[in-house]
């Protein structure tokens, strides 16, 4: 029997206010709901249509979720927020604009701009809500195009706002831009022999598993995307590219590991643009540069693969955050890099089964 939603007791967790939009925030929403394969995985409990375009999204952040794991006392972390607007995606398409189950979805770009920290999340979790415009989908010959955008809610307050963009295609379609994607491949980047990976702390992560970059000993604005395709959450069902998130959190752990301020909680900004599916068999590289369009403190990151770009975005940490956990306790952390033998496509040679890959869709 498929487990469909689970109860989630919440009296002293951080609260939206009483009966915010009228939605629920006590249980989650199917997995088949937002496409995950793993009940633990689904961040959404509710959503309700406001008007004609616009809708309120409810969501349950769990205080021990990969993306969001902290110590107590400390912000959340932004990429949570992302994860959320990309399940609030596909909950709003099928559910109330009729996109039909088992259709390919391709993100197209993604931001979450915040005013600030976000508050932490207790014991019982963090409530947060999503104040949305979503109209109809533009509709073209096997494929529909979708938008939303909006101002999130975390605890009780306005922490930001959140953009996406993201398309439904028909599987034959969805079949003919693979194809064409991948006869494109130029020459494969060239990765070096080994490289240097930074610990977990270094780029807000408590793993090594959930590190996804690794610095190139001869340029000092390039990483190596390095996912391990095991990874329970970042690679929650099977996939032919990577999916969009890890490129998302490959490009925040590279700000932070050039120094551009805290690597999990001082996440201010990823405005996140994909261009082209990445495959799963040749390297992919982060190239680092100023970002002269935006407010200072703003990094531009590019993903390449095959002499082409598949991803760029532009980072913005806070000023002066250090370590992995603003607001709250931080390990002490001399900037310095663990070097671990790695090979091609950023393989690990000690048996993880770690490779390079990028991806467009999810």
């Amino acid at each position: 029997m498929n487990v469909l939603s689970s109860v989630v007791p919440g009296p002293c967790r951080p609260r939206l206010r009483e009966g915010w939009n009228g939605l629920r925030f006590d249980r989650h929403l199917p997995r088949e709901a937002v496409h995950k394969y793993a009940d633990a995985e689904v961040l959404l409990t509710d959503a309700v249509r406001l008007g004609a375009a616009r809708f309120a999204v409810a969501a349950l952040w769990p205080r021990d979720h990969h993306l969001g794991r902290r110590s107590a006392g400390a912000a959340a972390d932004p990429v949570l927020m992302a994860e959320t607007v990309r399940q609030t995606a596909i909950h709003l398409a099928h559910r109330f604009h009729g996109s039909t189950y088992g259709h390919p979805f391709v993100l197209n770009d993604l931001a979450v701009d915040l005013d600030g920290a976000l508050p932490a999340v207790g014991p019982d979790g963090l409530d947060v809500g999503l104040d949305l415009q979503s109209p109809p989908a533009v509709l073209r010959p096997g494929r529909e195009r979708f938008a939303l955008e909006g101002v999130a809610w975390a605890g009780h307050r306005p922490v930001g706002r959140v953009r996406m963009r993201w398309e439904v295609l028909e599987p034959a379609r969805y079949a003919l831009i693979r194809r064409r994607s991948a006869e494109a491949a130029a020459e494969p980047e060239t990765a070096p022999a080994s490289t240097v990976v930074p610990e977990p702390r270094r780029v807000g992560q408590t793993a090594d598993r959930d590190v996804l970059v690794a610095a190139d000993p001869a340029r000092a604005d390039r990483w190596w995307l390095r996912p391990f395709e095991g990874h329970p959450v970042l690679f929650d069902h099977p996939v032919d590219h990577v999916p969009g998130m890890v490129l998302l959190e490959a490009f925040r752990q590279a700000a932070a590991s050039c120094g551009a301020g805290g690597a999990a909680g001082g996440l201010r900004e990823i405005s996140t643009g994909f261009t082209a599916f990445g495959e799963l068999t040749t390297p992919v590289a982060i190239l680092a540069g100023p970002d002269g369009g935006g407010p200072p403190g703003c990094l531009r990151l590019t993903a390449v693969q095959d002499g082409r770009p598949i991803a760029t975005a532009r980072v913005r940490m806070a000023p002066g955050a250090a370590g992995a956990d603003e607001g709250g306790a931080r390990a002490a952390d001399d900037g310095a890099a663990r070097p671990r033998a790695t090979g091609p496509h950023g393989t690990a040679l000690h048996g993880t089964g770690i490779r390079g890959t990028a991806g467009a869709a999810w």
